[in-house]
């Protein structure tokens, strides 16, 4: 069916199922206005195509409009997971059933929060003005068993330096935000009811944008409406010549980004000298200082020469199957397996899914871009 047949229309679109599977690509602005985003969707013809093909079904059922509005929903930034979000996808169309837990934005897994959460301890170890030794027996004891706590803490308390009002502030606001990503960030055994729960760090009810978990808003507001960070924002706004550089980079912080170990770590450095010393892309210094890797943190970044093959035999594997073309290779196989026995209705699924993915590559700039910011 071409663009221009009058059978494609805003009306026809709108009442289908493929309309709902657009975020972070220029068609979630809708019909009208993704002309502005570069991207006309009524010249896209492959688009038309999906939309007969689904009307060609008939009612189709309600496990496909739940696959599209939930498993089809990706980060729309990298995620230490990849390509965890869009393998399950794949599953999700072969099994005719959307995900328990959509492993997108604003998820973790427990043992990912358990190492954040050491590092947590040795601040407020800091903070509470502990003997270093004590938190690291502690550490040693308790902790991740491949890091090496009396150097770590030995290093993190040089690198704070004396304490100092400001620099307790933002220790402390630094603490509550990742404790806020260890209690609110989902995964398949932890729906906010594991981490943290015996303590009040924001209200976690939402009304925002569930990014496919239904009843699990995004997290990202609620912490700010707490009391406690408040009054610390207020504190830290009056007190630190650059309060505001250090508010902006402790509350886009987070947990699922693929260098957010490096990141944390980062901060403690500009903390101890209480003034920006790192770049930023939204703050860019000439001669930004080059931050050792003190706190033995991984990058948890994947493979991008792994990841750059890897993508294109996913996307050629995902067009032949729903053209009932050979899908040759591990990743055709494993592909293939996950998706089963052809249906007319999962070749529609897997056709619509394509189109999305290659929407959103092209908005991202390259598939690089979701694996690595």
């Amino acid at each position: 069916m071409s663009a221009a047949n009058p059978a494609w229309s805003k009306e026809i679109y709108e009442a289908s199922v493929s309309s709902r599977c657009w975020d972070y690509t220029p068609y979630r602005t809708g019909w009208d206005k993704s002309r502005d985003c570069g991207a006309d969707m009524a010249a896209d013809d492959e688009l038309a195509a999906i939309v007969a093909m689904e009307c060609a079904l008939g009612t189709v059922p309600v496990w496909t409009a739940q696959i599209v509005e939930r498993a089809f929903r990706f980060p729309g930034c990298p995620h230490y997971a990849f390509p965890r979000a869009f393998v399950d996808a794949v599953e999700a169309i072969g099994s005719q059933r959307a995900p328990q837990v959509v492993h997108g934005c604003f998820t973790a897994d427990g043992q990912r929060k358990r190492r954040m959460a050491d590092y947590l301890l040795c601040l407020d170890a800091w903070l509470a003005g502990a003997e270093l030794g004590a938190a690291a027996g502690e550490l040693s004891r308790h902790g991740h068993k491949s890091v090496d706590w009396p150097a770590v803490c030995t290093d993190l308390w040089q690198v704070l330096g004396e304490p100092t009002e400001v620099k307790r502030l933002l220790v402390e606001r630094l603490v509550h935000r990742h404790r806020w990503w260890l209690k609110t960030l989902l995964w398949d055994d932890d729906r906010r009811n594991v981490f943290c729960v015996d303590q009040y760090l924001g209200s976690t009810a939402s009304d925002e944008d569930d990014y496919g978990d239904p009843g699990y808003g995004d997290p990202y507001f609620g912490e700010f409406q707490s009391p406690r960070v408040k009054q610390l924002e207020s504190q830290i706004a009056k007190l630190c010549p650059h309060g505001k550089w250090f508010l902006n980079v402790i509350q886009r912080s987070s947990l699922c980004g693929p260098k957010a170990f490096r990141f944390f770590e980062k901060t403690p450095w500009c903390i101890g000298k209480e003034k920006p010393a790192i770049s930023l892309p939204s703050y860019p210094l000439e001669n930004p200082d080059h931050v050792p890797g003190f706190l033995q943190c991984e990058d948890t970044v994947v493979d991008l020469d792994e990841a750059a093959v890897w993508w294109p035999q996913f996307m050629a594997a995902l067009r032949g199957w729903w053209r009932d073309e050979s899908t040759d290779g591990e990743v055709g196989r494993d592909v293939a397996e996950r998706l089963g026995e052809p249906t007319p209705i999962k070749r529609w699924l897997v056709r619509l899914l394509v189109r999305q993915l290659e929407m959103l590559t092209s908005h991202n700039g390259s598939p690089r871009r979701l694996v690595l910011d």
